[in-house]
């Protein structure tokens, strides 16, 4: 008779979700490793420098090896992953990121190590197989940390509330985000870990045992070299159990005479764990404890708390409003299970002030708030109560919050679809940004353009008859390397001008209002076409408005967006209300701006009026 597959649900849900995991990982590989886009790049970078500096160029200190891996992979914008060492020898450096998720990434290092040699790759430590490596290693902690977090969950809910609870956290927030495609980051490896300690509690609790008290040390310990703001996490070990003063003072003594061996296991471990950071800042700047972040720091009396959960630009609820279900399950947890109920709220609690309290608290390029991926382990918690209690409830009550939830998870996978996209933007959304592009992906040149203005033109373009005022073609215009006027590209003609790093401003369209017969109030549109081979990033189409030289009025829009085609002329176009209080003197001005981007073509820049038809 063959063996019983217990809990098979959540067992079926941890291999779907493993294998889609990875087929996200493929549908949006970025193993180029010349673009930005690639896995070490960035921040990523700096958690995994470590590596490529100690095994290959044996060179941890100067990382004289840098210039030429920027030359050769252009992996961020500017080297901030290491500063100079303050009371180190000349030259030294010091990294900025921990050392804990380079040591948790050491094996995947070493199998792409040897795939470079395998497949003839150079082994510098950032081409393609290293990047592959360190991409598929995380997928691989995924699956490591939901099934330690299935093995939790299954202790206190059925298997079929285990297997929702799974299916809602990858696929109904960003989880998704950090643990395919960015998973080189901290986050996912932070989310396994924290799954590893709520098992190593609760079997500890259970029976304790030496053994588990010296593996939630080390736990906890990797936890604070891999995001050293994670050091919050000792909450869970320490409150679980306690229900109230009495049993918190029983715990104490039960911790102080009973297992005491087991506590010293457990925080000599922890030293053990936090040892090579503290011996790599020793040997870096000759002191154990090194700020390594420089001018980042925490506003612990001050903390952005509203800001991180409801605002626009990166609030936490906003952009994965399943999340909501959580938060209503701390209250199903409390009154059901209040030994667990006590840990996992102080931990939400004052984690959420931890992460509120970081001064960049958007976290730089992101989809949501990712510094709190890592606590969804947590979390899950009280959202399988939460489904737990439907199962019981009403079942128009139980229909509509299931229904919510697919709602929510199918929105969550539209977000990462416009994240991916470049519709969602990493860092600077706005309201009427959000709410222009919020489920929609196919969005116009106008609603685009309400990431950068705030203006809109009341109704749709066919409202309007359009008036041509000035139209710039560079037909006429010789071809000069100075001027940025070039042969090699045109759209009517050969006729083009190149846009690139050091020229700031185009050919610009400047007429007074009387001249233009451009009246107060009236909406105007300035356009350009635009032809990049690799995206005309870092450029703007401007339409301002001068008085005396100085300027009154100045909107903008990017050139690249969701509609750009690479090696194809596109249009861009701005429309703008002039200001109310506008003279006939003032120069209105249509042009590109140049802000350090890359390079790009640009034909047929154009100013119209924009004048309502009539019955409109």
């Amino acid at each position: 008779m063959k063996p019983r597959v217990t809990h098979p649900y959540s067992l079926a849900a941890i291999v779907a979700l493993f294998l889609l995991l990875i087929q996200v990982r493929l549908w949006a590989p970025y193993f180029n490793t010349h673009n930005v886009q690639a896995v070490l790049t960035w921040d990523a970078m700096g958690y995994y420098l470590y590596l490529p500096a100690h095994f290959i160029y044996h060179d941890l200190s100067r990382l004289s090896f840098i210039p030429e891996i920027l030359r050769e992979y252009n992996p961020t914008g500017s080297f901030f992953q290491a500063f100079p060492a303050p009371d180190g020898p000349a030259g030294a450096m010091i990294m900025k990121y921990p050392i804990g998720l380079a040591i948790l990434n050491t094996p995947f290092f070493w199998l792409g190590h040897w795939a470079a040699r395998h497949w003839n790759y150079a082994q510098d430590g950032f081409s393609a197989p290293y990047q592959v490596a360190i991409a598929f290693g995380s997928i691989v902690y995924s699956l490591l940390g939901l099934g330690l977090l299935r093995r939790v969950l299954l202790r206190y809910v059925s298997d079929v509330v285990a297997a929702l609870t799974l299916t809602l956290i990858v696929l109904g927030t960003n989880y998704l985000q950090y643990s395919a495609i960015d998973g080189a980051m901290a986050h996912n490896v932070g989310f396994t870990l924290y799954a590893l300690l709520l098992w190593l509690t609760v079997r500890w609790h259970e029976q304790p045992r030496r053994w588990l008290a010296a593996a939630i040390g080390l736990t906890l310990g990797l936890l604070v070299i891999v995001r050293p703001s994670d050091m919050v996490a000792v909450l869970i070990p320490l409150l679980w159990g306690i229900t109230s003063a009495a049993a918190a003072r029983e715990k104490l003594h039960l911790l102080l005479h009973r297992h005491r061996a087991h506590l010293l296991l457990l925080l000599g471990c922890g030293v053990l764990a936090v040892l090579p950071q503290l011996l790599y800042w020793k040997w870096a700047s000759g002191h154990f404890i090194v700020y390594s972040y420089e001018e980042q720091g925490f506003s612990f009396l001050k903390p952005h708390t509203r800001q991180v959960l409801f605002s626009f630009r990166k609030g936490w609820l906003l952009y994965t409003p399943l999340m909501v279900l959580p938060l209503v399950g701390l209250v199903v947890l409390w009154r059901r299970n209040r030994a667990v109920a006590v840990p996992v709220l102080a931990y939400f609690l004052v984690n959420l002030w931890v992460v509120s309290a970081w001064d960049v608290w958007w976290y730089g390029g992101s989809l949501s708030q990712r510094a709190l991926v890592q606590s969804y382990a947590t979390l899950a918690l009280p959202l399988a109560f939460l489904l737990a209690a439907l199962g019981q409830a009403r079942p128009v009550l139980r229909g509509a919050v299931l229904l919510l939830a697919a709602l929510l998870v199918n929105l969550n996978l539209v977000m990462h679809w416009q994240y991916m996209n470049g519709i969602i933007d990493s860092e600077n959304m706005n309201r009427r940004y959000y709410w222009a592009v919020f489920g929609n992906v196919h969005p116009t040149q106008d609603e685009l353009n309400l990431f950068d203005t705030k203006n809109r033109l009341p109704g749709t373009i066919d409202r309007y008859n359009r008036r041509q005022v000035a139209l710039l073609t560079l037909d006429d215009q010789p071809i000069s390397a100075e001027t940025g006027i070039t042969g090699d590209l045109g759209y009517h003609s050969a006729h083009s001008y190149r846009s690139e790093n050091g020229r700031t401003y185009s050919p610009t369209i400047a007429l007074p209002l009387r001249e233009a017969g451009l009246a107060p109030g009236q909406w105007v549109r300035g356009s350009v076409l635009v032809h990049a081979d690799e995206g005309a990033w870092g450029q703007k189409l401007v339409v301002s408005l001068e008085r005396g030289g100085k300027t009154i009025m100045w909107e903008n829009t990017r050139l690249q967006n969701r509609l750009s085609v690479s090696q194809r002329w596109t249009p861009v176009w701005l429309d703008v209300p002039l200001p109310a209080d506008a003279r006939p003197e003032d120069v209105v001005k249509v042009f590109v701006l140049n802000e350090n981007g890359g390079p790009c073509y640009l034909d047929n820049i154009q100013l119209e009026a924009l004048e309502p038809k009539s019955g409109w």
